[in-house]
C-alpha cells in the first residue's frame, strides 16, 4: 500500500507563517472596524441626549438643566461638581431614561472604577463608572452670548477629574485609557450636531471659540 501524502514541516512553518501574516493584516482593520462603529454608537447617544437636554430648556423658558454649587458648609464650586444629580433631574421628568445612553461603549473605566450600566436611577452614580459623557452647565438657549455651533454641551470624559469654573484650558489631558483613546473625542455642540475631534490637545481644544467662558462649569 502507498503510503498518503502529508505535510513536510517546512510546508507546516509556511502555512502557519502566511496564517500569521493574514491575522497580523486583518486583525487591526476589524479592531478599527469596531472602534469606529463604537465611535458612532457614542455619536449617537450624544445627539439622542442633546435632544432630549433641548426639550428640556424648550419647557422651561431656555435654561438647560444645571448644576447647583454646594452650600458653603458642606462643600464650594470646586470641589465635587456631580453629574448625577441632573441625570437624575432628567430621568425623572422622561426626558432622558434609558441609562444605556450615559455609557460610550469604547468606556471600560472611569478613574479607579469599571465602565456600566447602573441598574436603576437610584445606583446612578456618574464618578462610579456609570456615565462616560462630561457636562458643560451653565447655558441658557435664549440668552447665553455663544454661538450653538461652537459651544460644547457634552462630550467623552477624562478618567481624571474635569471640572471648575475656569474650565478651559485647564482641562486634563485625555490619554490612552480614555474613550476612544488620547487623540478622539466626541463633542455635542449646543446646535445639537456632533464632531469627532482628532488633536492632541483635543481636552482643550473643544473650548477655543467660547465668547464668555468663565460663566459655564464642566461637571464630571
Amino acid at each position: 500500500m502507498r503510503n498518503k501524502p502529508a505535510f513536510t514541516l517546512i510546508e507546516l512553518l509556511v502555512v502557519i507563517a502566511i496564517l500569521a501574516i493574514l491575522i497580523a493584516i486583518v486583525l487591526p482593520i476589524s479592531i478599527k472596524g469596531i472602534e469606529m462603529s463604537r465611535r458612532t454608537s457614542c455619536a449617537n447617544n450624544l445627539k439622542g441626549i442633546g435632544v432630549a437636554f433641548t426639550s428640556y430648556a424648550t419647557d422651561h423658558q431656555g435654561e438647560m438643566p444645571h448644576y447647583e454649587p454646594l452650600p458653603p458648609a458642606t462643600g464650594s464650586f470646586m470641589e465635587v461638581p456631580d453629574f448625577s444629580a441632573i441625570v437624575a433631574l432628567v430621568y425623572t421628568n422622561n426626558y432622558v431614561t434609558d441609562l444605556r445612553q450615559w455609557v460610550c461603549p469604547s468606556d471600560k473605566v472611569d478613574g479607579n472604577a469599571s465602565v456600566s450600566v447602573a441598574r436603576d436611577i437610584a445606583s446612578f452614580r456618574s464618578q462610579r463608572g456609570n456615565c462616560s459623557y462630561m457636562y458643560i452647565s451653565g447655558y441658557h438657549l435664549m440668552r447665553t452670548p455663544e454661538i450653538p455651533a461652537t459651544a460644547p454641551l457634552l462630550c467623552d470624559e477624562s478618567n481624571q477629574r474635569e471640572y471648575g469654573p475656569a474650565t478651559p484650558g485647564n482641562m486634563p489631558k485625555i490619554d490612552e485609557n480614555d474613550n476612544h483613546g488620547a487623540a478622539i473625542r466626541n463633542v455635542l455642540f449646543l446646535d445639537g450636531h456632533v464632531v469627532t475631534f482628532k488633536d492632541a490637545n483635543a481636552a482643550n481644544a473643544i473650548f477655543d471659540n467660547l465668547k464668555n467662558p468663565q460663566v459655564i462649569c464642566s461637571v464630571d
